[in-house]
């Protein structure tokens, strides 16, 4: 797949010193994050912050080692000062990528990156704050055990791979904005973390419901795919509700049932679990039941005013109050009818009354479903 964006160069290629340093690093074929932390370690006590994590945890690195990474940056560099965000821009990764257990002691930016292979962040540790803003995820980007110590920037990236965040040990706290991210085709998983009210999902494009092919190879594949799925959004929506993100809510039930729709055996069941989807979209269009009424009684009304044309005693408008009182659930058409012409209408041929009969009984489901839509939209409870 060629790169949407030409403007981005090869990790190999390029002059930025965090840059060498993360390949320097990955020379390492047991634990990249040593050689990493070792640097992280040098900085932060250059800077007599002895209380960091990085101090605490990291091995510092041989004065052989450190020497060989400050060729990495210009010859003017001052490792004694503050020093800026490590900002790494517009860069494409080819390769596999492991920052496990790696502290990033300094705010780290990937902006408009493309990680062709997978990441693995897993237990790193993000002391200040964690940007990936534009960036690209081509396969797995493993966040598991990862500690956001500030919020952690995800807008619209795209995860085209597994996306994990999982907590395994006690529940924490997650601060992170996804907006306008596109998780492509897994639904990224959350457990043992607590979404904070601060987090954002407005303008998330999540994967597309996997769907049911006939093919018996792919089919266990396809139900393992749709229980991921399931599993993720019961969680997303619990976090959701809990934070008060009704709209995420919304969308995370809507998504779940349309899973259970296409994951039930064909049966009865399944059949009514894809007329709830088809009609009103799993409880969340008012749109499609109104518009699914209106088709109803217009095809009621057309067949009713077709026979009219030939009865003198029936007008348009007693057709047109007949056929919209039996839309209407407790209110009667031949109210506002004539009584010479509630006698013609009841002459009226039977497949007419078959159909005004079925008007009668699915308009009471959609305007219920309808009513749904409406509670759920403006949040009214009961």
């Amino acid at each position: 797949m060629s790169d949407p964006k030409p403007d981005r160069i090869l990790a190999e290629e390029s002059d930025n010193p965090w840059v060498k340093l993360i390949l320097w690093a990955h020379e390492d074929p047991v634990r990249p994050a040593y050689r990493w932390n070792g640097v992280m370690k040098y900085l932060v006590e250059e800077r007599l912050d002895t209380d960091s994590a990085a101090s605490k945890r990291a091995l510092p690195l041989s004065g052989e080692e450190l020497e060989h990474v400050k060729n990495f940056f210009p010859n003017d560099t001052d490792f004694k000062k503050d020093q800026h965000d490590i900002t790494i821009e517009n860069h494409i990764f080819s390769e596999n990528l492991s920052f496990i257990g790696a502290i990033f002691a300094q705010p780290i930016i990937f902006r408009n990156c493309r990680f062709k292979r997978s990441v693995k962040f897993y237990g790193a540790n993000f002391e200040v704050g964690a940007i990936f803003s534009g960036s690209e995820f081509s396969e797995t980007v493993d966040f598991g055990d990862a500690q956001f110590r500030f919020a952690a920037l995800f807008e619209r990236v795209t995860f085209c791979g597994q996306i994990n965040f999982y907590w395994s040990e006690n529940e924490s706290n997650l601060l992170a904005n996804f907006r306008k991210a596109i998780f492509e085709k897994k639904t990224p998983r959350f457990h043992g973390l607590n979404f904070h009210p601060a987090c954002d999902f407005h303008g998330v494009t999540w994967p597309e419901i996997p769907k049911r092919n006939g093919d018996k190879k792919t089919q266990d594949a396809i139900e393992n795919a749709l229980l991921d799925q399931i599993t993720s959004y019961e969680f997303i929506r619990t976090q959701a509700e809990h934070i008060g993100q009704l709209e995420l809510r919304k969308e995370m039930i809507r998504r779940e049932l349309a899973c259970r729709a296409e994951l039930a055996e064909p049966s009865f069941e399944r059949l009514l679990r894809k007329a709830y989807g088809w009609i009103c979209d799993h409880g969340t269009s008012i749109g499609r039941p109104a518009f699914a009424l209106l088709c109803i009684w217009g095809f009621t009304f057309a067949a009713w005013r077709g026979w009219a044309a030939q009865e003198a005693a029936v007008t348009t408008w007693d057709v047109l109050y007949h056929t919209g009182g039996r839309m209407l659930p407790f209110v009667g058409g031949h109210a506002y009818v004539e009584e010479h012409t509630l006698k013609a209408l009841r002459a009226a041929p039977h497949v007419l009354h078959f159909l005004s009969a079925m008007a009668a009984i699915l308009s009471p489901f959609l305007l219920f479903l309808m009513a749904l839509a409406l509670r759920l939209k403006f949040r009214m409870s009961v």
